[in-house]
């Protein structure tokens, strides 16, 4: 992955949240599998300049991410901008995104 969250974007960490600057290797976080929350742990963390962001809203859910971002859809795998339009959105029942 090479592109992730905001750095001031609150994460869920299994006990409570921090911003994603802070979360390192070793971090147990609450990520999406499918459409149901599951303990994870972060084995690698990386920075990158992101210069536009999404907002990706699922059933139970919504959050920010860089429009890079790849997402694991019932469709495959996609990028949060290409899971915003060009003619993919009916495809993908969660997650989904939509413009900021």
């Amino acid at each position: 992955m090479n592109q992730g969250l905001p750095s001031k974007q609150l994460v869920n960490v299994v006990c409570g949240c921090r911003q994603a600057r802070h979360v390192e290797v070793g971090c147990k976080l609450w990520s999406l599998d499918g459409t149901r929350t599951v303990k994870t742990t972060v084995t690698e963390v990386a920075a990158v300049k992101a210069r536009e962001v999404v907002d990706v809203v699922t059933d139970r859910a919504s959050f920010t991410v860089a429009a890079e971002q790849e997402l694991c859809t019932p469709a495959g795998r996609v990028s949060a901008r290409e899971a915003m339009g060009n003619g993919r959105s009916e495809e993908l029942s969660s997650p989904r995104a939509t413009p900021p």
